[in-house]
């Protein structure tokens, strides 16, 4: 049979072009539409993150002014509380002193107060900063509350509905300065009206409304918008609002006479020695408000797509015929390669980005591939060490057994003196190193496997630092943590997360000299758990830093190079990664990573 010719060149151009224009056309036709639907997504989601950021700034910073009013309100019912002129109740104010007093401090705060009281301790009205009040009995509330905070004078602060809606009335026991106990009450009754003010002033008449909630969600206040629109003492919210915090979201507008709106949440964090009352701060804006602009622009974008795929079906048009010359050539290309060890040929000139990026990957490949080759070396190394471990496991440990036992037979003889216990000496010391070299091959070649449990990585950090402070202290080095977090629990093993350790930071102290300093740092960064292992040494060249985790690879005097590779070992098998870098003081730093899907919070 003759060999099969192949089609003309020509041919397969066309075809290729065809198969192009139709490709490129979908492509563009897709690419026009996912890009400006997420072009707009993606818009409406940074303007809606814009807006909710500032309705939660906006709302904090209005609780803050809030926190800051109550707080200058509760000091002053401490500090009038302790007055002189308040010892006056004992004679029921004959003088009318105190009644003057309190009417001068009401006139001098303003409009902040409604009424100023004092009452003895059956609850009769002994002054007021209005004379109608005298006589009367004080406000009665279902409930006090006490302001927490010892240092502000056992205020305490309750709700009372009157004919003009909710009234906030701060109350404080006025101490017996002639004996124990008290004389009786000084009330505060707030105006409602300054709050509103407050919130008024605030949104200045824009998009946006507050609402100010007590900490069971009731309406204690609002701004004007609101007032205007709704009942705002028969409100009722059903959003479930943070316990604590600052927070923002999208609700439901309907109770507010609104659609959907923006909202932005802030809870009382109190004042200096204040605490806070847990109310509640809410801001919110109409998403038609919000998004006006989006939609504008929408109709905007869809115009310039049009165009853009009037002009994208011409251009690919003329794309199509182009490009298969450049794929032919990089057929040529590819054949050259694949008759090549490892360098490229080269490339012809070409504009078509495509060729030039999957020349790209070519050499990426290869850079892979030489990795790759890498660990297969690190890879033979390792089963070399497995042999050897197996081999010396059989062959040493059994006549090391031997020697071991006959120097102990030969240590029980009475006759021998100093000279000869030294020796035996000898004998017991090596026998012990060379079973712990045994035992360390043993680990590196068949490496355990983790029993993972929940552990705090502290503790095990705090357990090898205690370990190696006394070896520490006798070199003179400075062994030291440093934590980010409180507590840390880690799912791990734990003696292999304390053997890792104890490999670096021993590796650490047979490098820094005197003086020198060794620190263990942890840090949580999002998704990913840090563990450093700093020193103040010499450091590790650049060139050394892949090769220093290879077995038998070691740079210490009487180091069999292992430690670093059951280091890696470990770490690997606890789904991290261990890399060597400069630590602040110029040192080496060995950096751990671990996914966070290895930590409990």
């Amino acid at each position: 049979m003759g060999a099969s010719v192949p089609p003309p060149r020509d041919g397969i151009h066309l075809t290729i072009r065809a198969a192009l224009f139709r490709l490129l056309f979908w492509t563009l036709l897709g690419t026009v539409l996912v890009v400006g639907a997420l072009s707009f997504y993606q818009f409406r989601a940074a303007l809606s993150t814009e807006i909710a950021a500032n309705l939660r700034f906006g709302a904090s910073t209005i609780m803050q002014r809030i926190d800051t009013l109550l707080f200058s309100h509760i000091e002053n019912m401490r500090v009038w509380s302790g007055l002189e002129v308040m010892q006056d109740i004992r004679v029921n104010d004959v003088d009318k002193r105190l009644s003057h007093f309190l009417a001068d401090l009401h006139a001098g705060q303003g409009s902040a107060y409604t009424a100023l009281l004092c009452t003895d301790e059956r609850g009769r009205v002994v002054a007021a900063s209005q004379a109608a009040y005298i006589g009367t009995m004080a406000p009665v509330a279902k409930s006090w509350q006490a302001i927490p905070g010892s240092r502000l004078g056992g205020v305490s602060l309750a709700r009372v509905h009157d004919a003009d809606g909710d009234t906030t009335i701060l109350r404080t026991a006025i101490p017996n300065a002639f004996g124990e106990g008290s004389l009786g009450y000084l009330y505060a009754v707030l105006d409602r009206h300054v709050v509103q003010q407050l919130l008024d002033d605030a949104v200045n008449h824009g998009p946006r409304s507050l609402l100010l909630l007590d900490q069971n969600g009731h309406v204690i206040a609002a701004s004007a918008a609101l007032r205007a629109r709704i009942d705002v003492d028969r409100l009722t919210l059903n959003w479930r609002l943070p316990d604590q915090g600052v927070v923002s979201y999208v609700r439901d507008g309907n109770a507010l006479g609104y659609g959907t709106v923006l909202v932005g949440v802030a809870k009382s964090e109190g004042y200096q020695q204040f605490q806070g009352l847990g109310w509640r701060i809410v801001m919110v804006e109409p998403t038609t408000v919000s998004f006006g602009p989006i939609w504008r622009l929408l109709w905007a974008m869809l115009a310039v797509l049009v165009l853009t795929l009037m002009a994208g079906l011409w251009i690919s048009s003329h794309l199509a015929h182009r490009i298969a010359l450049p794929i032919m050539t990089l057929t040529d290309f590819t054949r050259s390669f694949r008759q090549r060890d490892v360098a490229l040929a080269p490339l012809p000139t070409t504009n078509i980005l495509e060729v030039q990026e999957l020349h790209r990957a070519y050499a990426e490949m290869i850079d892979d591939l030489a990795k790759s080759r890498e660990q297969v070396v690190r890879a033979g190394k390792l089963a070399v060490v497995g042999e050897m471990a197996a081999i010396m496991a059989h062959e040493v440990r059994t006549p090391l057994g031997i020697l071991r036992n006959s120097a102990q037979l030969l240590q029980r003889q009475p006759e021998l003196g100093e000279r000869e216990h030294e020796l035996i000496g000898f004998i017991f010391s090596e026998t012990e190193r060379l079973n712990r070299l045994v035992t360390l091959l043993l680990e590196c070649a068949r490496p355990t496997q983790p029993d993972f449990r929940p552990h705090d990585l502290h503790a095990i950090i705090d357990s090898v630092l205690n370990l190696l402070a006394s070896r520490a202290e006798k070199s003179g080095v400075s062994l030291s943590c440093s934590f980010a977090e409180p507590e840390l629990i880690f799912l791990c093993d734990r003696e292999q997360i304390m053997q890792v350790l104890l490999n670096l930071v021993l590796n650490a102290l047979a490098f820094v000299g005197d003086r020198g300093c060794v620190q263990i740092a942890t840090r949580l960064d999002g998704s990913v758990l840090h563990v450093s292992v700093m020193d103040d040494g010499p450091g590790v060249p650049p060139a050394l830093r892949q090769a220093i985790f290879d077995p038998f690879f070691s740079r210490r005097e009487g180091g069999i190079g292992l430690g670093l590779t059951i280091v890696q070992q470990v770490v690997h098998v606890h789904g991290g990664e261990v890399v060597v870098g400069e630590s602040p003081w110029g040192g080496a730093s060995f950096n751990l990573t671990f996914a966070v899907n290895g930590l409990d919070r």
